[in-house]
């Protein structure tokens, strides 16, 4: 399962001069991501890590463009750098699980779900994706469990 496309949150621009110019290529970057021109939000994408080589938000959307493009061990890398960045992102965390997931490491799946949960426990994409890797890893007993608590915090969840 591709992960899901999430807008990043706003930066400080305050708290550094180049977050603001960053945030306005990312919004131009994510518009593209959203209308499936992928090379053109790949290349802005790029080109904010060139200025900013350490920008979360830039890292994971470039991840979640490879994981998009079935390039899973490159999504595991930027996202990871991703969380490097910026460990307390729910989000970050799930998509790489996701990417784990894909290229068959349920176990190491399973730890990214898992702090994504703790980070955000309302998000019931998180515990829906905990049941996939409970499946692959045969703990069906658990793998209902998580698509229940999905399910209660989101009723129409169809993944779920």
């Amino acid at each position: 399962m591709a992960p899901k496309f999430r807008p990043p949150s706003r930066p400080n621009p305050i708290a550094n001069p180049f977050a603001s110019q960053a945030a306005l290529f990312l919004q131009q970057a994510i518009a593209h991501h959203q209308r499936g021109q992928f090379s053109e939000a790949e290349r802005i994408y790029e080109a904010v890590l060139k200025a900013q080589p350490n920008n979360p938000d830039a890292l994971h959307l470039l991840g979640v463009l490879a994981a998009q493009h079935n390039q899973h061990e490159r999504a595991i890398e930027l996202i990871g750098k991703a969380i490097d960045a910026n460990p307390k992102s729910a989000a970050f965390h799930s998509n790489r699980g996701n990417s784990l997931l894909a290229v068959g490491r349920a176990e190491e799946a399973l730890e990214s779900y898992d702090r994504a949960i703790a980070l955000k426990p309302d998000l019931a994409a998180s515990y829906s994706n905990r049941s996939n890797a409970l499946r692959r890893l045969l703990r069906p007993e658990e793998a209902v469990a998580s698509c229940d608590l999905a399910l209660a915090l989101n009723p129409q969840y169809p993944e779920a």
